[in-house]
């Protein structure tokens, strides 16, 4: 009896993660690409754009400040949004394609440019355009206005370039975007800021600069390698820098209430998101006199964000007697 002939066998196709080169960068990019919500969120991460929206909610707090009331739902309330918004989309779109070397060298989780879900070309347009939309919308809406936004997005394409390399001046280019939205929209409806915008920018500055010089110290390592960076960790050390940030937070506290002193009425649900601000800034704060792993530096500015966030509230519901 004749035997059966063994079955022909199939060829196998090649795997191009198996032969490396362009063939393998392809199929990893391929396999990371994300479905189109994913997408979304990709560039949601590439912009933090949860930034966008604290830049947005200060703008409205100081024009409730000035108006007394909330801004009415008219094109000029639109266009004082979209200017903050989109230079900030640009400013952090600019930040991950000048550092996505050093955010390597750092591995940084949950970075576009650095997992290859976006490229990089797509960042510096996404960055180009927001700019340009930015300018665009200030011009609408009268010249102090427009003077502010060619300055800070010009302020921030040095500061991706050049200033963010050298210690402090990056750390407060930074802060003073966390300060300019409340004077900004203070001048969409008046003349001039007033002595409550202005602290309330003061507090802006001083929490922004808290939270950035933390960054910087856990950026170190990239900084140097990558940029050659002379940041402040880099000059004063890394333990001094953690001791400037929780000072800074330590200061932060008492002056919420300055505010409170000029204009503002506290109420109870204003107070209370007060309290669920300032309670945590202050645990953070102490927490950094003797907690410097990078571990807690980290949470440390997440939730010194979330705290902000509940700031800024407490500010607008109190602007409108809340």
């Amino acid at each position: 009896m004749k035997g059966k002939l063994p079955a022909p066998a199939k060829k196998r196709g090649k795997n191009p993660e198996s032969q490396g080169g362009d063939g393998a960068i392809a199929a990893k990019a391929a396999r990371r690409k994300p479905p189109f919500l994913g997408l979304i969120g990709e560039y949601w991460k590439l912009t933090r754009f949860e930034h966008a929206l604290m830049l947005a909610v200060a703008v409205i707090i100081a024009e409730i400040i000035v108006l007394g009331t909330f801004p009415p739902l008219e094109t000029l309330f639109f266009l004082t949004l979209i200017v903050p918004v989109f230079s900030e989309m640009g400013s952090f779109a600019l930040n991950d394609y000048m550092d996505v070397e050093a955010d390597r060298i750092n591995k940084v989780k949950g970075r576009p440019l650095v997992d290859g879900t976006i490229k990089k070309q797509s960042a510096f347009t996404l960055s180009m355009f927001s700019f340009a939309t930015s300018i665009v919308a200030a011009f609408f809406i009268n010249l102090p206005a427009l003077i502010i936004a060619v300055f800070y997005n010009l302020l921030a394409i040095l500061y991706n370039t050049k200033l963010k390399d050298l210690p402090l001046a990056g750390n407060a280019f930074i802060a003073t975007t966390m300060a300019i939205p409340f004077i900004f929209g203070a001048y969409a409806y008046s003349e001039a800021p007033s002595m409550t915008i202005l602290a309330i920018a003061l507090l802006g500055f001083i929490s922004g600069l808290a939270r950035e010089i933390l960054k910087s110290t856990e950026d170190m390592v990239g900084d140097s390698k990558a940029r050659g960076s002379k940041t402040l960790p880099l000059i004063i050390g890394r333990e001094q820098s953690i001791t400037v940030s929780g000072m800074l937070f330590l200061l932060f506290v008492p002056l919420t209430v300055v505010p409170f002193m000029i204009e503002l009425s506290l109420g109870i649900v204003s107070g209370a998101l007060l309290f669920l601000a300032d309670v945590p800034i202050l645990a953070i704060a102490f927490s950094l006199f003797y907690r410097r792993e990078d571990a807690f530096l980290s949470k440390a500015r997440k939730y010194s964000l979330a705290a902000l966030f509940c700031g800024l509230l407490s500010l607008m519901l109190a602007s409108m007697g809340f």
